[in-house]
């Protein structure tokens, strides 16, 4: 599924070019066709929104800066009607880096400050997921800069929480994917030992939600999916 996602994302690409598009709304419409086209989804967990190919810009910022180096022939303001919302999450991560705490972080920037809300947080993580998805980030950075982000943004750590539990879903569905783990015992050892390296509490997910995350990413046997729905009690 993921050379899909990134075939879609390059085709979209050539066509933005192409056309000479400069709207983030007709970006986006192009990059839906896209993916259609090929049969699959963006990133998601395991509901869909409204906006999830607003959402999924930030896939194609990503692969066009690190994947095809679009950045460099593109011009600043191209970029800037593009992907206004990628490039501010960028200039979070950047201040996120070098603080510890909101305080901290307000005092850096207080108009990035205002800004910064649930949807914005939400958004935040999927950025950093994506480039973990895509190898852009190697593990260890995304896990530091996930628990990064819940340490300084206190008031939105639910929000946090619930990225987490997505995140490790994906994990134990990528070991599910490659046969690593087969019961719920597995199960169980993985969740928890993953969150434990994450340093979040409260952010354990439940089988059937794992399942159902796992599926937007992996190819799982049916008859396992089965055993485990069965035991998922």
């Amino acid at each position: 599924m993921k050379r899909k996602r990134i075939i879609a994302l390059v085709n979209a690409w050539s066509r933005i070019i192409r056309e000479n598009i400069t709207s983030r709304e007709e970006a986006t419409k192009i990059l839906q066709m896209c993916y259609k086209e090929i049969g699959v989804e963006p990133i998601r967990g395991s509901s869909s929104s409204p906006d999830l190919y607003d959402k999924d810009m930030a896939s194609l910022y990503i692969i066009a800066k690190w994947g095809l180096g679009l950045d460099k022939e593109l011009s600043k303001d191209v970029l800037e009607k593009l992907f206004d919302v990628e490039i501010k999450i960028e200039k979070i991560l950047e201040i996120l880096k070098s603080v510890s705490n909101y305080d901290e972080f307000c005092s850096r920037d207080p108009e990035l400050c205002k800004s910064v809300d649930d949807k914005l947080v939400a958004r935040i993580l999927r950025f950093l997921f994506t480039m973990y998805y895509f190898e852009f980030m190697d593990k260890q950075t995304f896990v530091q800069l996930m628990r990064k982000v819940y340490n300084v943004f206190k008031p939105m750590e639910e929000t946090v929480r619930r990225f987490a539990k997505f995140v490790i879903a994906y994990e134990v569905g990528k070991k599910l994917a490659d046969n690593e783990i087969k019961t719920k015992i597995d199960i169980n050892i993985a969740k928890n030992t993953i969150a434990i390296d994450f340093g979040i509490p409260n952010i354990l997910p439940s089988i059937s939600y794992i399942i159902e995350v796992s599926k937007h990413f992996f190819e799982i046997p049916q008859n396992l999916v089965n055993s485990l729905k069965s035991r998922d009690k």
